[in-house]
């Protein structure tokens, strides 16, 4: 009888018991697969990335930034992207600040997605990325910080209009009827 603990295969229309399968043989994923990374670093919402900073990620992205490193031009992107060079410019260095980019050198124009956030290839291709990148972690910066403070104040303020008791009678600036005469 092949039995696993307190479980049993059984064929339900002759009642025999089945032999134990084998056992599952642990692998790593082959073949391509797009990994949107969940870490513990801050989650791209909470960068207060701007409409240029998205579609540099996704100029970059397309052209296989997500598995190896790409050359990008601040002119080819501000054109594909229909934004002036220095916008671009701007957008590309604030990605590197957050880590979001990472460059394989200071000087160069090579660029690559964190692999730690996105990812285009295989497991092992990815693990391999990140040993040799070593990616930091994407932390928000002054701006991103600045719009989470104010949305926590504005959320903190409609929630205590909400939670606020109406006055007396009268106390408000309401006019009453007849009260001029």
């Amino acid at each position: 009888m092949a039995r696993r603990g307190n479980i049993a295969l059984v064929n339900l229309d002759t009642g025999a018991v089945l032999p134990v399968p084998k056992s599952r043989t642990p692998h790593t994923m082959d073949g391509p697969y797009t990994l949107n990374a969940c870490t513990d670093d801050a989650p791209l919402y909470a960068l207060a990335l701007s409409g240029a900073e998205w579609a540099a990620i996704d100029w970059v992205r397309s052209r296989g930034g997500a598995g190896a490193a790409v050359r990008v031009s601040p002119a080819v992107v501000a054109a594909d992207i229909h934004t002036t060079v220095t916008t671009a410019k701007n957008a590309l260095a604030r990605l590197v600040r957050l880590n979001v980019l990472l460059k394989t050198s200071p000087r160069s124009q090579v660029y690559q997605l964190n692999p730690r956030r996105f990812w285009e290839g295989s497991g092992d291709a990815q693990v391999r990325a990140c040993r040799r990148l070593d990616p930091p972690a994407i932390v928000p910066d002054a701006k991103a910080v600045a719009a989470a403070r104010k949305a926590a104040a504005k959320f903190a303020g409609s929630a205590a209009a909400e939670q606020e008791p109406p006055g007396p009678p009268g106390a408000g600036s309401t006019p009453t009827i007849g009260a001029g005469r």
